[in-house]
């Protein structure tokens, strides 16, 4: 993957937005139907009538048309996690909201035919330390800070904390996307609730614990 300048910055202009958003989405139609290895500058080009050197204006090369269009779907996912966490009344339990929230994202996750392709692109390209500043910042700014803001306001939990539980969860979820066999997936998904129960179980026993 070319570490070199990033010219895979979301453009301004609208004719621009428009080229960028043919691209990911023609990136997006591939993977589902025929998987990321059948992404390449050439095909892609191919797809949209947009010339491979107008491609490399946007993105650097192969691999960060990929992980553009991974970002985009995970951007999906949180905007529909969002509308739930919006939508639960703030005398939810914290246990019960945080399983509603993981279940959003599971299911919006398979509802997008790219993504698990997409994600496994993704780890193939980005190093783990890449993923948590990409991403998963994305997911900490849109799901679980809001939730923890939301559902344990009395929680005093350390970044070091956040970073943990968002890496640890979503490897779990991760994980339990890219798992072909359906019997494998549904001990991964009880498993990672499972998991997200006790996280946000200890969350609460600091909150009783302290007061």
């Amino acid at each position: 993957m070319n570490q070199g300048a990033d010219r895979s910055a979301v453009p301004r202009q609208r004719r621009s937005l428009r080229t960028r958003a043919a691209l990911l989405h023609a990136v997006g139609e591939l993977v589902a139907a025929e998987g990321p290895e059948a992404v390449t500058t050439t095909r892609v080009a191919a797809e949209t009538g947009v010339a491979v050197g107008t491609i490399y204006r946007y993105f650097a090369d192969r691999d960060a048309l990929l992980l553009a269009a991974y970002d985009e779907t995970v951007g999906r996912i949180v905007a529909v996690c969002n509308g739930a966490l919006s939508a639960l009344p703030k005398t939810t339990g914290a246990p019960r909201a945080a399983g509603i929230l993981l279940r959003s994202y599971l299911d919006a996750a398979e509802a997008i035919p790219a993504h698990s392709g997409l994600l496994r692109a993704m780890r193939s390209a980005r190093p783990v330390d890449k993923d948590l500043s990409a991403n998963r910042n994305e997911i900490i700014r849109g799901i679980l800070a809001p939730f923890l803001a939301r559902f344990l306001p009395d929680v005093d939990v350390p970044q070091a904390a956040v970073l943990m539980i968002n890496a640890t969860i979503g490897t779990l979820v991760d994980l339990y996307l890219v798992t072909e066999d359906r019997t494998d997936r549904d001990w991964l998904r009880k498993e990672t609730e499972a998991y997200l129960a006790f996280v946000v179980a200890r969350l609460e026993g600091t909150t009783h614990a302290s007061e």
